[in-house]
This record gives C-alpha cells, structure tokens and sequence, in this order.
C-alpha cells in the first residue's frame, strides 16, 4: 500500500556548485522563497571550480542562519556525475527523495511541491521533471510559430494560460537533468549516474531508460515551472565533444531511445501543449499558411490558381506572415504572383502556424496529418473541386478524396470561398482574434477543439506512423518477408512441381 503524501518524508534539493555566481546567488535566493524547510532542505555541493572560495563565502553568506540549508565542499573537483553521486549516497543518506537542481535554476511558487506529489501520484513513477523555458523537450512553449530564443517573460505568460489546460503530467522516454527529481528507493536499487557519462551529459537520460527497464516511468510535471539560463559549465568545443560522445554511448545502450522521443513528440504532447506559442499570441503578425499543393493534379488550371494567389496574398500585410504551399513546378509563378509571400512546395511539421488555409478536393491523407500538426486552426476554401469527376487512377481518389474533404469542412473554423463578403469578412475576424489576446474562456474553447479535431485525425496519424517503413511494424515485415519468399527460386520452383502434380493421375491432392 502506499503511503500518503503527507506521512512521506520530504525531499532534498541538491545543488551542485562550479560557477557562474550571480546565477547561482538567483538560484539560492529562489529556493529560500520557495522551499518549505519543514519539509524539506537544500544541500549545496562546491565543485571546486576556478573561483571556488570567492563562491563559497558568497554561499555562506546568502544562507548564514537559515534553517534547512547545508553546505559541503568536494576535496577536489569531481564533475557533475561524481557530484550528484557523493551527494546523493555519501552526504545525504535520509530517506527523502533527491532533487538534483542546476545552479543556473530559478524555482517557481509550488513548483517543488508540485514535482513530488506527481512523483507520489503513481507506484511506477521513478523520475519527474518540471517545464522551463530552456530545457529541450521540457520548453514551453516547445514549437514556435517563429523561431526565436524563449524569454522568461514568454514562458512564464504561456505557462500561465496553457498549463491548466494540460494534463498533469505526461510519461515521457527520459527526463531533463536540470530539474531532476527521483525516489531514494531507486538510487538505492539501482545506484544513481553511471561515471561513464562523467563529467556531465547523458547520465540522466541513461538512468532514466536504465529504471525504465526495471518497469519505472519517467514523467514530466506539466503544472511545475523552474527557469533555466542554460549550459554554463560546459562551453565551446568541449561542450560540443562531450554530447556527441555521450550521445553514441545512449545510442549504443537503448537503439530505440530516438524513435522514442520522436513518437512521444508526435502523438504524446497534448495539442494545446503543441500550438502554446499560437493559442497565446505575441504582438507580432499572425502567421497564415495556404496549402495549394495537388492542384495540377486535381485539374486546377492556372488560371484559378493565379486568382486564388492573387486573392488571398492581399492578406500578406505587417498584421499577417503569409505563406503558400505550392506544387514544385508552381514555385516560380506564385513567388511572382506575391512578392510579400513564402512560397516553396513543402514545410517541416514542426513549425506551427496560427492558421491554414485548406482546399477540398486538393488535400489528401498526408497532408490532412500534415495540418493538424502544423496549424492551430485552418479554414476550408471551396473552390468546388470535390464535386467535379475523379478518374479512379488519380491517386487522390484513392484515399478516399470525399471522406478527406469532409474532415477538413467539419473541423474547419471558418469556411471561405473567393466570392463576396461573407468569406473575406470571417478571415478577417479570424484574423483579428489570433492576432490578440483570447479570453480564457475562449482559449479553453479553442483547446477543446483541438482536442476533437486531434482524437479524430491522430489516431489516423498512429496508424500511419506505424505502418511506414519496413521495420516499423510486426505486419509490414511479415508481409515483405512472404513477399521475399513468394519471389525466390524455391518458391517459384515449388509451386510449379506441384502444378505439375496435379496433372498426374493417382497423386493424391
């Protein structure tokens, strides 16, 4: 049975120490703040690093009668790994839960406790990491509609408006070291960092799919926020060798720890997680993209594709960033067309945008995937292509060209068309809401279509990831190992003796 929160012992906030003394003078004075010390404490390791005794007096000084803090120095410089492993096993050796915390952190209100009671919360979970502004995969917002560095001001406005939206937490492949929150219970089983990611990167990931062998999760805390400067130990060249080593070394040990990651990214994260940095607009223009690709093949002359562009690069102004999605061969004739537009013929998932402009009758199952991951909302544009005859060889037909097109009219949040006012009129005010801020009761509502929109184009996107590539499932390599077998000598040879058998008299069949 476990035990309550309450009747748990607290944790203890280990702080490794090697420099950058203003970050870590912000660090200390955050957990003064925000750490109940009759609960838990705070323990501050000095590495020895080059200004070592300036750092201590300095440490000394900022906790000097406060109850719950303790400081120890190293003998002599040990890294990160060796650090976090003394602290955890030789200097700290109650039962409270350890939490490895970087130096360069800023802890937010709540965060902590908020950490442990997720920790708590299920018998499988082993590790809890919070969100941050720099912290990989642990960013919020994590995609960006322009890609720009995460200030603390943006993170914080976006943690603010999205985290009570999400979940409390997700399972995840690893958790991010800078905030790193275990039970003592699993350093005891199972040790802490292995030395071979000494000094620093990658130890946290390896323990992470080391206890997840053992059948313990690692989860990210969705409601705890702690601020992150940044690498400041490891710079330049050094840096640079030490993940590219390190990285081999987790690649070698788990094969599939970046098919992992990609999978959780893809289907895991919550989409009001996914668009954040477009549900919670900035001051800067709306990004628009419009997707014409497939009209040469649907039979779009060009003609209609040239007042399409013409039309609705009009909305490329400094309130919007617009881009058109096009064929290849039409590149050249829609960046003539609109000279204020991005204009090439394909686009990363990753990069968001606040809206996309859908064409039925043009968008097919790729790219019907493709927009719920890219677009925090899209509008249909009839251009009265799917009523018009298919030939059954264009292969637009054959993912169901009608059922694609009704997908993108229902979760559509507007329906355009070229003619009159009625279409312009609802782009407009579209336009206008994305480009300011959206009521909460509103952002919640945006959110809940999201979540519909997802449940029902997601699970078709699962599909599809796992039956791409020839390894991606038990069923796609059976089929091609039948398929190989169908197409050897043997096979061949065998199937036609026994044809040949057939036609002999008195050979039983």
């Amino acid at each position: 049975m476990t035990t309550p929160p309450s009747e748990r012992p607290g944790l203890v906030v280990v702080v490794p120490v090697y420099g950058d003394l203003p970050s870590l003078l912000d660090c200390v004075a955050s957990l003064v703040q925000h750490v109940d010390v009759d609960r838990h404490s705070v323990l501050l390791v000095n590495d020895c690093g080059p200004d070592a005794d300036a750092i201590e007096r300095a440490l000394l000084s900022a906790i000097d009668g406060r109850r719950g803090f303790r400081y120890e120095r190293n003998d002599h410089n040990l890294g990160f790994v060796g650090t976090c492993n003394r602290a955890a096993t030789e200097l700290d050796t109650s039962d409270a839960d350890v939490l490895l915390l970087n130096s360069d952190t800023v802890v937010t209100a709540g965060a902590l406790d908020e950490m442990h009671e997720v920790l708590l919360a299920e018998d499988h979970h082993g590790v809890v990491c919070a969100r941050s502004n720099n912290a990989t995969i642990a960013s919020m917002p994590f995609r960006q509609v322009r890609p720009a560095e995460r200030t603390t001001e943006r993170t914080v406005e976006v943690f603010e408006r999205i985290s009570p939206l999400l979940p409390r937490w997700y399972v995840t492949p690893v958790a991010m070291g800078f905030c790193f929150l275990t039970r003592r219970s699993l350093i005891r089983e199972f040790g802490l960092f292995d030395e071979a990611f000494a000094p620093g990167y990658g130890e946290e990931n390896d323990y992470c799919l080391r206890i997840n062998g053992h059948g313990w999760s690692s989860v990210m805390a969705n409601r705890a926020l702690v601020l992150h400067a940044g690498s400041k130990s490891f710079v330049g060249a050094r840096r640079n060798t030490l993940r590219d080593a390190h990285q081999k070394k987790l690649e070698a040990r788990y094969p599939f720890y970046g098919q992992a990651t990609g999978a959780f990214l893809r289907h895991d994260v919550h989409p009001a997680d996914r668009f954040a940095d477009a549900l919670v607009p900035t001051a800067g223009p709306a990004s628009i993209t419009v997707d014409l690709r497939g009209a040469a093949t649907a039979g779009l002359d060009g003609s209609t594709l040239d007042s399409v562009v013409a039309a609705l690069s009009s909305a490329a102004t400094d309130r919007v960033s617009l881009e058109f999605l096009v064929d290849t061969a039409a590149v050249p004739a829609v960046s003539a067309g609109a000279p204020m537009a991005t204009v090439r013929d394909d686009a990363p998932d990753d990069q968001i945008a606040s809206l996309g402009v859908l064409v039925p009758g043009l968008v097919d199952s790729h790219r019907l995937l493709q927009a719920n991951r890219r677009y925090a909302a899209w509008a249909s544009l009839d251009l009265g292509l799917v009523a018009q005859s298919v030939a059954w060889s264009d292969g637009l037909a054959a993912v169901g060209r009608r059922h694609v097109a009704s997908v993108v009219a229902e979760h559509a949040a507007v329906q355009l068309t070229l003619d009159g006012r009625e279409g312009s009129t609802a782009l407009s005010d579209l336009l206008a809401a994305s480009a300011g801020p959206v009521p909460r009761g509103q952002l919640a509502e945006e959110v809940e279509q999201l979540v519909r929109r997802t449940r029902w184009v997601g699970l078709a996107d699962v599909v599809a990831q796992l039956t791409s590539g020839p390894d991606a499932s038990a069923a796609n390599r059976y089929r091609d190992e039948l398929n190989a077998l169908k197409s050897s000598r043997s096979y061949v040879l065998a199937t036609r003796v026994a044809r040949l058998a057939r036609r002999v008299p008195g050979v039983t069949r």
